[in-house]
């Protein structure tokens, strides 16, 4: 059983509280919509868990050679690659039905998530650039499935801070892969260490370029004016930047990873959001 639970890595889903963050802009609470996010979160889930499972059955072999990669549960031969691949296919047909069962719509972009998902693991993270792009595409599908299941209407600053942030995010996954990589080309990836140095310009770049545009949502978006809220927002936003960014403690290169094991980051996260949800609901 825990085999199996490794396999589906229940740890990841963390990043699916993402298609929440439309419903707790909004400030437009309902039983309806607080009723659709715990199933969409459900669908989003399983469908996350049936391509971790996909991948890791047509990466079996490279995993095998990998030096941390090869403990996964069919690598290691704790589960098999039979039962995985009906598992991951019904985990797959439950995920689409039961977006379905909210709208059609939010099934598409389930289904269009899980497609450019797929591509990704098979050719797009061999491409340079375009290897971000869908990493990046990833988080804003699932702040587009949050917005469609509660019925929110997105506004253009919040997309455009939305796509910085997560921009940064997905290049300081290569940054990492590239600064820990001990060979000149990064195993199927199409970076070499010399990139190492552009991709943390970039990452930076973009994390405060989040944190300004963050600024101008919530005043002019959001209407708070606030004088201590704006002072907590830069503190923090800060704090969270460099100690998500700080590589001399945690190597990961993957983002919830680095996000649970920082417990200086964890505190700054949810400071940071307990003072924004905090003004949002003196708006109400």
């Amino acid at each position: 059983m825990q085999g199996y639970l490794q396999l589906i890595r229940p740890t990841n889903w963390v990043k699916n509280i993402l298609i929440g963050l439309p419903l707790i802009l909004s400030n437009h609470f309902s039983v309806a919509a607080f009723s659709n996010l715990a199933i969409g979160f459900l669908s989003f889930s399983l469908l996350a868990s049936a391509g971790y499972i996909l991948n890791d059955l047509r990466d079996v072999d490279k995993d095998r050679q990998h030096a941390q990669k090869k403990h996964r549960p069919i690598a290691n031969g704790t589960v098999a690659a039979d039962v995985s691949f009906i598992l991951a296919i019904f985990l797959l047909v439950s995920a689409l039905v039961i977006s379905y069962t909210i709208s059609i719509s939010a099934m598409n972009i389930a289904i269009i998530y899980f497609v450019m998902n797929y591509y990704y693991s098979v050719q797009g993270k061999a491409i340079r650039f375009i290897d971000i792009l869908l990493l990046s595409s990833f988080y804003i599908l699932r702040i587009f499935y949050g917005a469609e299941i509660c019925a929110v209407t997105l506004t253009g600053w919040f997309m455009v801070t939305l796509t910085f942030a997560v921009l940064s995010l997905s290049l300081n996954k290569r940054y990492m892969e590239c600064k820990n990589a001990t060979h000149v080309q990064i195993p199927g990836r199409g970076y070499t260490k010399a990139d190492e140095g552009f991709l943390q310009i970039f990452m930076v770049n973009f994390a405060i370029g989040a944190i300004v545009l963050l600024n101008i949502h919530a005043y002019f978006v959001l209407n708070i004016q606030s004088p201590i809220l704006f002072v907590l927002i830069n503190v923090t936003a800060v704090g969270i930047i460099l100690f998500y960014f700080d590589d001399s403690v945690d190597k990961s290169d993957d983002p919830v990873e680095r996000v649970l094991k920082n417990k200086a980051l964890l505190i700054f996260l949810v400071f940071f959001i307990f003072n924004y949800l905090y003004q949002l609901l003196l708006k109400r």
